[in-house]
């Protein structure tokens, strides 16, 4: 276990070995390290391989507050203490490019690349409040809005084991915690930050994404020095997960070619 600056302790899993070392970034609190396996199977052959369980989820602590996307940075600082890893090449997906983007923005010689499948930022001048008939649903029905959310996700054909896959995971998480961050999350500092972070960045987002929009993630590209767009025909909100064979080989030339 990592102990965070709030006390938290993060659970955190090393893997492979090398010079190269790679931090996974965990998305939203409602699933845990198991989601990127694909990933750590395709590279812990060449590099060092560390991910984590965001808090509120998987083996980490449930803490009642503290959700919002600075202290979600600090959980990654936590796990690289812990672990001994010094400079570092950060993946994530979706929600959890605004802590990668924090990390990077804020200590740019540490962090040698980043790599963000289908992120979501809010980049409007004014962050959008939760809407509280939603909250409280989240609370009193959590399976109703896992179920459809994976479907979501997951719009590719034949998608239906790995949507079972993911609705389980989903199901451990605790309504209360994706409550709980949603009213706490800090959107502008993130979204503020984007032109700081100087290293190279690559951002994979699918064609047919149903949840993030293209535009959005041309819109972050855009909003960076040294960012790319990548995009994943016909792919969904997390083609890492659906289809690795086609994502896999794009990270694995981006982080690990010299």
């Amino acid at each position: 276990m990592a102990t965070s600056a709030d006390g938290t302790r993060i659970a955190w899993y090393r893997y492979g070995g090398g010079d190269r070392a790679i931090l996974f970034v965990p998305t939203w609190n409602l699933v845990d390290a198991r989601v990127v396996g694909h990933q750590v199977a395709a590279l812990e052959t060449r590099a060092t391989i560390v991910t984590y369980d965001p808090r509120g989820a998987g083996a980490s602590d449930r803490p009642t507050s503290g959700y919002d996307f600075s202290l979600h940075a600090a959980d990654a600082l936590a796990v690289l203490e812990a672990t001994g890893v010094e400079r570092v090449a950060l993946v994530t997906a979706s929600r959890g490019v605004n802590p990668a983007v924090l990390l990077a923005a804020d200590d740019p010689e540490r962090y040698d690349r980043v790599a963000a499948v289908a992120p979501y930022m809010q980049l409007g001048a004014e962050p959008t409040p939760p809407n509280p008939v939603w909250l409280e649903a989240l609370r009193t029905d959590w399976p109703g809005f896992i179920v459809p959310f994976m479907h979501q996700v997951f719009t590719e054909p034949d998608s239906a084991d790995v949507i079972a896959e993911m609705i389980a995971i989903g199901l451990e998480a605790t309504p209360e915690v994706v409550v709980t961050q949603e009213l706490e999350l800090d959107w502008e500092r993130p979204a503020s930050s984007l032109g700081r972070v100087t290293c190279p960045t690559l951002v994979v987002h699918g064609e047919s994404d149903a949840a993030v929009p293209v535009a959005l993630a041309q819109s972050i590209v855009t909003a960076m020095p040294n960012a790319r767009l990548t995009l994943i025909p016909a792919g969904g909100h997390r083609p890492d997960i659906r289809t690795p064979e086609l994502v896999n080989p794009i990270l694995l030339e981006f982080l690990l070619d010299a």
